[in-house]
């Protein structure tokens, strides 16, 4: 595609040469793909296997990609690629709302990787040139294999269930009014040329700065135009737009430990990352934190209290929280999951999980937070539904969870939250989670209780976390590889398993007298959403930790920084590697080497 590459976008950008990015509005006046996808659908409603049932739901869903990703390190690009693609998620449904080919996870082709699977389909690369032809013959091939797997699935089901009698089972899909929302098509411009330079001026940083001994700064720009078109009459083409940028840098300790960082900026627009000269200056201050943490002493195993604050506090409800709160009931066929930190918390419903003074909400279609751009809003889920804001926390007490169209004991609607999870699935999840307390307080009194709450417990200082690594949520338990493990077993603690949360990245000793030390090397003991309730105090400022891909389904977590009365750290054990033989080229160049 060369210098100039086109990217979807719905926001018109404003003419700036490093924004880089026009769009154009393209009227809906003919789309192919919404033609080829309508007439295969009708088709697809009358498909039938011998003496078996026709389909009573089919739904496709198309995901129309443009992207560029420009990466650099010390200077230089190390790649700028374009990419586009046209992918097609066929759903095709046998049997009826209340039970039917889907939820079932007792074997066959029952699933998107198995457990749990929501429909009867999969992924079909679409071609990306506006032929009916071609793309009716992909969508017929499509939701014709889609069905074929639908029917078996649903004679295994039926076979499993007839030795079975379960009471009070949810309906398997529920019912939705149709939406017939269509956007106009968008393109625009992304002026590769500009973003390159930025990123050479961006990366080459880091080589002020010696004992940082890798680092990369990456920025992706991506824009979809998404269909969704179903047999209840549901009708959607909306345009998806984001762009990410990450910046990140390694380092090691005397001892072997290896040292990360990373800031993350997402935006609606490229104009909206932050300017050239903060971007140098959070990097020299990502760059001083990585050398204080490297000469840092390790902590030693610690119970006592800890305060979450800067982007560690919405990472920890991000985790503990908020993936919680999503409700999904379990497969036909499957065993329950209760792993600490990462299960469902219906069984929660009706009981207190925080403080009293605590709300929790998550509403999609909040664009922004004061001046904060919220990566995870939207307007229409990705089953068609308006997204609906929803009370999850009252006083203190969970009251509800975001759900998709598929219900639960508890919940038989949607309250538009079906998000796209790639792969032609579509999950249940959180879009905008705001956590409020009603008494918090300013940081500095924060600090203050954490300090009276260190003194009240004996101790010479307390814990203060300001960021966390990506963590270990969905991955299976297990020893990380190099940790060992002293025999005492505890879900996120001692090396055993990988906390949901990860480990903390920037950590603070805070004294009695409020001098503050950075440590290093350590990990959460056992941690989950039980915990929440030891929270002592809050803080009065909203933290913002957008997470996701550019036009991924991105999530927004908002919350005060909050200080726990006691927790538990351990010291990581782990065998680690030694330092590098020579010193990095840029580390010579620096010292006259």
């Amino acid at each position: 595609m060369g210098k100039t590459t086109t990217i979807c976008q719905m926001v018109l950008f404003a003419a700036c040469p490093l924004a880089g990015l026009e769009a154009v509005a393209l009227q809906p006046d003919e789309d192919v793909v919404m033609q080829a996808l309508a007439a295969e659908l009708e088709r697809s409603m009358t498909l039938q296997l011998e003496d078996l049932q026709s389909p009573y739901f089919v739904q496709c869903a198309v995901d129309d990609r443009e992207s560029y990703r420009i990466s650099a390190t010390c200077g230089a690009i190390v790649t700028s690629d374009d990419g586009r693609s046209r992918n097609l998620a066929a759903d095709i449904r046998v049997g009826s709302y209340d039970f039917d080919s889907t939820n079932f996870a007792g074997g066959g082709g029952g699933g998107f990787g198995g457990r749990g699977r929501r429909g009867g389909g999969g992924v079909t690369a679409l071609p990306i040139e506006d032929s009916y032809s071609a793309i009716r013959q992909a969508t017929w091939l499509a939701t014709d294999s889609a069905y074929k797997t639908a029917v078996e699935t649903f004679a295994r089901k039926q076979a499993y269930m007839e030795d079975r009698s379960l009471q009070d089972r949810p309906d398997d899909f529920a019912r939705a009014e149709p939406v017939v929302s269509i956007d106009p098509r968008t393109a625009l411009t992304f002026d590769v040329d500009a973003w390159e330079r930025r990123l050479r001026v961006i990366s080459a940083r880091f080589l002020e700065h010696p004992h940082v001994l890798d680092s990369s700064v990456t920025l992706t720009a991506s824009a979809d135009n998404r269909y969704l078109i179903n047999s209840e009459g549901t009708r959607i083409r909306k345009g998806v737009a984001g762009v990410v940028l990450t910046i990140s840098a390694q380092t090691q300790a005397e001892d072997g430990e290896q040292l990360s960082d990373r800031i993350t900026h997402h935006a609606a627009t490229a104009d909206g990352l932050p300017g050239e000269a903060e971007l140098l200056a959070e990097i020299n201050a990502m760059a001083e934190r990585l050398a204080g943490r490297a000469r840092a002493p390790a902590l030693e195993d610690y119970i006592g209290p800890v305060l979450f604050d800067g982007r560690a506090a919405p990472q920890l409800f991000q985790v503990v929280l908020a993936r919680g709160v999503a409700g999904r009931p379990e497969p036909l066929g499957g065993e329950r999951r209760r792993f600490a930190g990462l299960q469902s918390l219906d069984k929660y419903l009706g009981k207190r999980i925080l403080p009293r003074s605590f709300q929790v909400y998550d509403d999609p279609q909040a664009a922004s937070s004061g001046e904060m751009y919220l990566a995870g809003h939207y307007a229409i889920d990705d089953e068609g539904t308006p997204a609906q804001r929803v009370d999850i926390v009252v006083d203190g007490r969970l009251k509800g969870m975001v759900m998709s169209r598929v219900p639960t004991r508890e919940f038989a609607a949607s309250n538009g939250h079906g998000r796209s999870a790639g792969l032609g699935r579509t999950r249940v999840a959180v879009g905008c989670l705001f956590v409020e307390a009603a008494d918090g307080v300013s940081d500095e009194e924060l600090k203050q209780a954490l300090i009276e709450a260190a003194r009240d417990q004996g101790l010479e200082y307390g814990l203060r976390i300001d960021s966390i690594s990506g963590g270990g949520g969905g991955r299976q338990m297990g020893p990380r590889p190099g940790r060992r493990a002293p025999g005492r077993f505890q879900f996120g603690g001692r090396g055993e398993a990988e906390s949901p949360l990860g480990d903390p990245v920037t950590v603070y000793k805070v004294y009695l007298d409020g001098r503050e030390e950075p440590v290093r090397g350590c990990e959460f003991g056992s941690l989950d959403v039980a915990t929440l309730k030891d929270i002592i105090a809050a803080g009065d400022k909203p933290i913002l930790y957008n997470t996701g891909s550019a036009t991924g389904a991105a999530t927004s977590i908002v919350a005060p920084a909050v200080l726990f009365e006691e927790l538990e750290l351990f010291t990581i054990e782990e065998d680690r590697q030694k330092l590098p033989i020579l010193e990095a080229p840029h580390q010579r160049t620096n010292t006259g080497g």
